[in-house]
Formats: C-alpha cells, sequence, structure tokens
C-alpha cells in the first residue's frame, strides 16, 4: 500500500497536535477499521487498515486478502 491518508483515523489524546483539525478518539472506540476493496490481475484484493486504541496510545496494523478469481475453460 503506497498512501494511507492519516487523517481518516482518529488520534490518541497524547500524540494530538492542536493546530491540526484531526479529532481525537471518543472515549468509547476502542477499534476502527477501513477496508479498501481494488481488483487485480488475479482476482480482487481486500485491505484492511486497523487502529486499536489502548489508553492512550494506539497501534495500526494491515491485513491484505488476495481473492483470486477461477479461470474458465
Amino acid at each position: 500500500m503506497s498512501y494511507v491518508n492519516k487523517e481518516t483515523f482518529y488520534v490518541s489524546s497524547d500524540t494530538y497536535i492542536k493546530d491540526k483539525d484531526i479529532p481525537i478518539k471518543p472515549n468509547s472506540i476502542f477499534r476502527q477499521e477501513l477496508a479498501t476493496w481494488e481488483y487485480t490481475d488475479s482476482g480482487i484484493k481486500r485491505t484492511t487498515i486497523i487502529r486499536s486504541f489502548d489508553g492512550n496510545k494506539h497501534i495500526d496494523s494491515y491485513i491484505s486478502e488476495p481473492i483470486g478469481f477461477k479461470k474458465s475453460h
């Protein structure tokens, strides 16, 4: 994945930059996911970006799932 718009996600309160217009995470949120689907030469691919919150910190990870299509003969 070449580019992730980091402003799509909430930020933890300890990393919040007051000059930016990035929303601080509400206390009730503990996880965010952003799924992107794209066509590939062999089928499609689903990439999910995950942000897990733990107190005033967050951890980012991603899952990439290729889904191949059967070729007809």
